[in-house]
């Protein structure tokens, strides 16, 4: 990449603009006779009942409702733990990643173009949005839950691409998988693997000439 290359900035959501991890609500709900979290227990569930598999669906569009459901029947000892998952999924969002989103802000000043791209629930998206107000300042939001595709997949960059007016070839993607990553580089993105946290993204930024 070169200064001037680049005259857009494509933002991930989870991990990059707002943290979130489900062990901040299972730890809460598995714990220990003193009080702490039992690390084994939460692992177990997580990995065995409410898994990434399951919650990918609900990135596919599958619905709260539906998912529920169909984890009931595959564990019906577990329905109020399994409830919870999205009964309290803002306690698995303990906030911003302040850092990335005073960049978005800044580059959103500078007159740079700030779509946003997301793995994400359209239901769970809809209550996150209404919670951080930067998410609606984002110049369009791709949700994957919206759209029935999710990163890695060519189609869900290639629709950005289209809804937003980018060009890859001058369009920086932050995300902070490998995988969404190397899809979006083989279609032609500059990309920025969010693994440094903030700082290392603005030096990026700055590089370019974006900031």
């Amino acid at each position: 990449m070169s200064a001037g290359s680049v005259d857009a900035v494509v933002f991930d959501v989870g991990m990059v603009l707002i943290e979130w991890d489900p062990r901040h609500v299972y730890r809460k709900i598995f714990t220990r006779d003193d009080g702490s979290p039992d690390e084994d227990r939460v692992d177990w569930f997580l990995g065995t009942v409410c898994t990434m598999e399951w919650n990918i669906r609900q990135d596919l569009g599958r619905s709260i409702a539906e998912a529920n459901a169909e984890a009931f029947e595959r564990h019906p000892d577990w329905k109020d733990e399994i409830a919870a998952y999205y009964s309290r999924f803002q306690e698995m969002i303990p906030g911003p990643i302040e850092g990335t989103v005073a960049a978005m802000r800044a580059l959103k000043a500078r007159g740079v173009k700030v779509p946003g791209l997301t793995n994400f629930g359209r239901e769970t998206f809809a209550e996150t949005a209404k919670r951080f107000d930067f998410l609606n300042e984002l110049d369009g939001v791709v949700v994957s839950g919206e759209e029935g595709v999710i990163k890695p997949d060519p189609a869900i960059f290639e629709l950005l691409a289209e809804r937003c007016g980018l060009v890859p070839e001058r369009t920086l993607f932050v995300d902070d998988s490998a995988k969404n990553i190397e899809s979006a580089g083989r279609l032609g993105f500059h990309t920025h693997h969010f693994t440094r946290g903030p700082d290392a993204l603005r030096a990026d930024l700055v590089a370019l000439g974006l900031l």
